[in-house]
């Protein structure tokens, strides 16, 4: 018995990479920052990493919080 797939589902209910890259796009905007590699500016990708870890939190979500904090 097969069952009807809805448009953009691959297998088992799973959505296509062009599905889920077209719904990010429309829901959501792109901010990119840079830290230095070796910390010079205070901060790295691992103590982010860190911080966010320990918190319980993904880095987006730290991240987020963080800037709400400074708002």
């Amino acid at each position: 018995m097969t069952t009807s797939k809805k448009p953009g589902e691959t297998w088992k209910g799973h959505v296509s990479p062009a599905v889920k890259t077209a719904y990010n796009k429309r829901n959501y905007q792109a901010i990119t920052f840079r830290v230095k590699l070796d910390g010079s500016d205070g901060v790295t990708k691992e103590t982010i990493s860190q911080a966010a870890e320990r918190d319980g939190m993904s880095v987006n979500a730290w991240i987020i919080e963080a800037i709400r904090d400074k708002l």
